[in-house]
């Protein structure tokens, strides 16, 4: 599958929602987006980890990102479980290179997400680096805001390697072999 153009003057980015705010993501680190579907829940694993999902044969992890980038309680936002959202999404992702990828046609993980925006073209003089309110941790998983539309309102850009890589999820990785299935 060939990756979409995009114009040296401009971020190809994939948008959703995440807890009222929209959130973006570079379209070349997303595999695909697909309709929440089943999870099979895991026992010994923080909220953060929604569940298992059979994907075309691949077992994939679905990460609840409203838990991992540490929004607070949902009963503050009023709002119901994200698994029964029928507008709710799981964007797939690509491999991080840090990662050591064995093969760029298996999936890295899935982010469950509230509802899926579409993909936009975001001029590069609009991302700027992250506030310097924002803790350092919540910074560091972003590549920058950019401000969109009118009226004007803030598109968080993620840096998916560096959530993917973050020591929250240390303990879950797993050390790749050459014997491993690619």
């Amino acid at each position: 599958m060939s990756q979409p153009a995009q114009s040296p003057t401009t971020h190809k980015l994939v948008c959703f929602l995440l807890a009222g705010q929209e959130f973006a993501a570079p379209i070349r680190e997303v595999k695909e987006t697909i309709a929440l579907r089943p999870l099979t829940r895991v026992f010994l694993v923080p909220p953060f980890v929604a569940g298992l999902m059979n994907l075309r044969g691949e077992v994939v992890a679905v990460l609840d990102l409203f838990e991992l980038l540490g929004f607070a309680p949902r009963s503050l936002h009023g709002e119901v479980d994200r698994r029964r959202n029928p507008d709710a999404a799981i964007v797939i992702l690509r491999p991080p290179e840090a990662l050591g990828a064995r093969a760029a046609n298996r999936a890295a993980a899935g982010l469950l997400v509230d509802r899926m925006i579409g993909v936009r073209d975001v001029p590069l003089e609009s991302l700027q680096p992250a506030p310097p309110t924002l803790s350092s941790e919540a910074a560091s998983y972003l590549r920058g805001v950019a401000t969109v539309d009118d009226p004007p309102r803030p598109l968080l850009c993620l840096d998916l390697e560096k959530v993917l890589t973050t020591e929250r999820l240390r303990p879950f990785r797993r050390e790749t072999h050459s014997g491993d299935r690619p």
